[in-house]
């Protein structure tokens, strides 16, 4: 029963954290780590999507971020924080839109996990341009990232 409960969990993170070609990551001069990545959602299990009440589809992306403090050197040294999260999208014709972000908490005391993932449409050799705003334990310094990312459904 924990396994099953912990398995969304596992695979997330998994991909969030493991995955070089897809995992990102922002340092804060204030010691907070800011990772992130955005990827197809039919890269990811069926069952943890449901989870999450998302469908899996080569023409949905999910981007999914998550904000800890402490020793950024080492993962382990590090805590989950709550932080404000809001981003959007723009295509390359300037086509912008909001994603509605969602607020993911698994787990308690040290070995609790917070994502914060939001769900957008792709089409094929599509470009989109992110705009992630953090503000990690709502401080009010709020931090920008801007990245870039193609997308192949065929």
């Amino acid at each position: 029963m924990l396994l099953k409960k912990a398995l969304p969990l596992i695979v997330l993170g998994f991909l969030f954290l493991c995955s070089s070609s897809y995992a990102m990551e922002f340092r804060t001069d204030d010691g907070y780590v800011i990772h992130y990545n955005a990827l197809s959602t039919e890269m990811l299990p069926s069952e943890v999507l449901r989870s999450y009440g998302i469908i899996r589809s080569k023409h949905r992306g999910l981007l999914n971020i998550a904000v800890r403090k402490g020793d950024n050197k080492q993962l382990q040294n590090t805590k989950a924080v709550f932080a404000k999260v809001s981003a959007q999208t723009s295509n390359l014709a300037g086509q912008l839109k909001k994603l509605k972000i969602q607020r993911i908490e698994e787990g308690s005391g040290d070995s609790k996990a917070v994502y914060y993932i939001a769900v957008f449409s792709i089409t094929n050799a599509e470009t989109l341009e992110f705009t992630i705003t953090v503000d990690p334990d709502y401080k009010g310094k709020a931090h920008t990232i801007k990245f870039r990312q193609e997308f192949f459904v065929d």
